[in-house]
């Protein structure tokens, strides 16, 4: 497993009662999608707003290779159904 480590180490911390330190500990294997994922959450852990983030990261992907087939044969299966005038 790695750790990815955010730590603040400013003179500010004498005033802050936030955390001055995020500690993710994470899978040596991971992909981009999945890095991209854990950098969205320690911004959101750090205190960046949703908004921010999401202009800043667009949209997670989430769906593996078989999620996205799953999805797709829903799709043209709804679709193929519809077609019909009952």
């Amino acid at each position: 497993m790695a750790k990815l480590i955010f730590k603040y180490t400013d003179d500010l911390l004498k005033d802050c009662r936030e955390a001055s330190q995020i500690e993710l500990t994470i899978p040596d294997d991971f992909n981009i999608h999945e890095y991209k994922i854990i950098c969205t959450r320690l911004a959101a852990a750090i205190g960046f707003a949703e908004s921010t983030i999401k202009n800043s990261f667009g949209e997670n992907v989430y769906d593996s290779d078989l999620d996205i087939h799953f999805q797709d044969f829903l799709k043209s299966a709804l679709n193929y159904s519809s077609s019909y005038d009952f």
